[in-house]
C-alpha cells in the first residue's frame, strides 16, 4: 500500500477480505513487510508469544485462528489514516457460521503501521471477554 491513501487501504482491505472468504490467507502476503510484527489478544488462546515476528509466522497463525470459520464476511466499516499514512486504523465486522444455524459477528479493530509501502506492524484489538454478537437469518 502507498503510505496515506484511502483508495488504498480500501484495496488492502478488499484483499484480506478475498483472503478470508475464500479461506486463503497467502492472499493477503504481498501486504505485508517480511518483518512484519503481528500483535493480538488472541495469541493468548493458542498459547502463541505475545508478539509474533515475519511474515510466515503471521500468516500461519492468522490461519490458526480463522481455520474452523465457515461462510465468513469481512468488511471494513470504519477507518481512518494518521500520522501522514504512516498508520491507519480500521474497524472490522468479521461474520462467519459458527455451526450450521448459528452465525456471530466479532467486531474488531486494526491498527496498521507501515515501512516501504507494506505493513509492518498490526495490531488488533478487541474484548476478549466480550460474547461474539449473533446474528439473524441464515448465512447465504
Amino acid at each position: 500500500m502507498a503510505a496515506g491513501s484511502v483508495p488504498d487501504l480500501d484495496t488492502q482491505e478488499v484483499t484480506f477480505a478475498r483472503a478470508f472468504e475464500s479461506d486463503d490467507v497467502e492472499i493477503a502476503r504481498p501486504l505485508y513487510h517480511p518483518d512484519v510484527e503481528y500483535v493480538s489478544p488472541t495469541v493468548r488462546l493458542f498459547g502463541w508469544p505475545a508478539r509474533i515476528a515475519g511474515i510466515d509466522r503471521t500468516l500461519e497463525f492468522i490461519a490458526l485462528t480463522v481455520r474452523n470459520c465457515r461462510n465468513v464476511r469481512y468488511r471494513m466499516v470504519e477507518r481512518g489514516i494518521v500520522d501522514s499514512g504512516a498508520s491507519a486504523f480500521v474497524r472490522i465486522h468479521f461474520d462467519w457460521d459458527l455451526e450450521p444455524g448459528r452465525r456471530v459477528r466479532s467486531n474488531y479493530v486494526v491498527i496498521y503501521r507501515y515501512r516501504d509501502g507494506l505493513i509492518a506492524r498490526q495490531e488488533l484489538y478487541y474484548d476478549p471477554s466480550g460474547e461474539l454478537e449473533a446474528l439473524p437469518g441464515d448465512s447465504a
